[in-house]
């Protein structure tokens, strides 16, 4: 994996986790408001129910966008593996080697 693969992989969980903050305080405000009378807090509260429904939507759907890019990478890796068994090996290895270089350091 890339560093701009392993940044646009953080960034998206990055995405995610800021998602799942920004619905969890949406519905608590939104149960806070929901003992407050008044006109202008029914609005608030309208306004918020559907930011709401917006967030878990969008949710859903970055949650799903993750999980089709991850098997997509899976099946193209496994299926890069084997039909270049022996390029993948040589690969490993050499990766391994360098690791071990380095952490012998």
């Amino acid at each position: 994996m890339t560093d701009t693969t392993q940044q646009l992989a953080l960034g998206g969980q990055k995405i995610v986790e800021d998602l799942r903050v920004l619905l969890k305080d949406s519905e608590e405000i939104l149960r806070l408001a929901a003992n407050v009378p008044g006109e202008g807090v029914d609005a608030l509260r309208d306004k918020l129910g559907a930011h709401v429904e917006t967030l878990q939507s969008a949710l859903g759907d970055a949650q799903q966008d993750a999980q089709r890019r991850y098997r997509t990478a899976t099946v193209n890796t496994e299926r890069y593996v084997r039909r270049n068994p022996w390029r993948s090996i040589g690969i490993a290895a050499g990766v391994g080697f360098v690791l071990g270089v380095l952490t012998a350091r």
